[in-house]
């Protein structure tokens, strides 16, 4: 009897910190929404999600450019890619999300060499659940698995398992400051072989509402690589507006500058649009 009354009470505070994520979470229109996607990963994965889960639809337009003039030989890249996203609120606090990059274009100049190209995939699926933390903070905890579905590979295949945990305090009427951590663990699979990696990835951020319509925010993201070697991937301040418009449509810009770390990417720049119901 004792270990059902225990079993029935963790069913009644889950519940409670369920119903309280719901209560804490702004509804569809508020501008201050973040974080929003960003970095070069495929479809999303890497990119710490949302605390706050909603039904949604979303586009993604992002350009990465990476200039490698003081190298021996010159090297630079552009890629451009269009990624669409849709999530949907299962439950109070829990949502299922789905992501694919529908287009992607690539130039590499390397040494004068240039190559060029275009392509679809991979595509990615994340559960998140969130709970409430009091009468001002959500936490949430998500899953999400890259599907190996790209065309731009000839010869083997890329998949992985990312999961992670997020926080969101809003902090007053104009204030909210949201982050979390995450570890990536993406899978190289060619040849007969199969090569792992550990990312561990953090991001910290605050948005401010200038107006009912308007926030800005400023943060920073850091992905290191754990396993098989130790290393910075990438130290990226980000810059973000986000604009609320009529009938629960939205726009906003992300602009990241990396500053540190083995990635050599040197700007990337998110155009995002979508449609909230609720």
């Amino acid at each position: 009897m004792s270990a059902r009354r225990a079993a029935v009470l963790l069913m009644l505070l889950v519940w409670a910190r369920v119903a309280g994520a719901a209560e804490i979470c702004p509804k569809g229109g508020d501008p201050a929404t973040g974080p929003l996607p960003g970095g070069d990963g495929p479809a999303d994965f890497g990119a710490l999600p949302e605390v706050c889960g909603a039904t949604e639809a979303a586009l993604r337009l992002r350009g990465a450019l990476l200039i490698a003039s003081s190298m021996p030989d010159y090297y630079g890249s552009i890629i451009g890619s269009a990624t669409v996203r849709g999530r949907y609120q299962l439950a109070e606090g829990s949502s299922l999300s789905v992501a694919a990059d529908v287009f992607t274009y690539r130039y590499v100049n390397n040494a004068n060499l240039a190559s060029q190209g275009a392509s679809a995939g991979p595509a990615t699926i994340a559960f998140q659940q969130a709970f409430g933390l009091g009468a001002t903070t959500v936490s949430a905890l998500y899953a999400r698995m890259l599907l190996p579905l790209d065309t731009a590979r000839q010869s083997g295949i890329e998949t992985g398992l990312e999961v992670g945990g997020g926080l969101a305090l809003y902090a007053g009427a104009r204030l909210v400051v949201d982050g979390g951590f995450a570890l990536a663990a993406p899978i190289d699979v060619a040849g007969g072989q199969a090569h792992l990696r550990l990312d561990p990835i953090a991001l910290a951020e605050a948005w401010l509402r200038l107006r009912p319509w308007v926030a800005l925010g400023a943060g920073l993201n850091v992905h290191v690589e754990a396993a098989p070697d130790f290393g910075l991937t990438t130290l990226v301040p980000r810059l973000s507006a986000r604009f609320a418009l009529r009938r629960r449509f939205w726009m906003a810009l992300l602009v990241e500058l990396p500053v540190a770390g083995s990635d050599r990417t040197d700007l990337i720049a998110g155009l995002h649009a979508g449609f909230t119901p609720n």
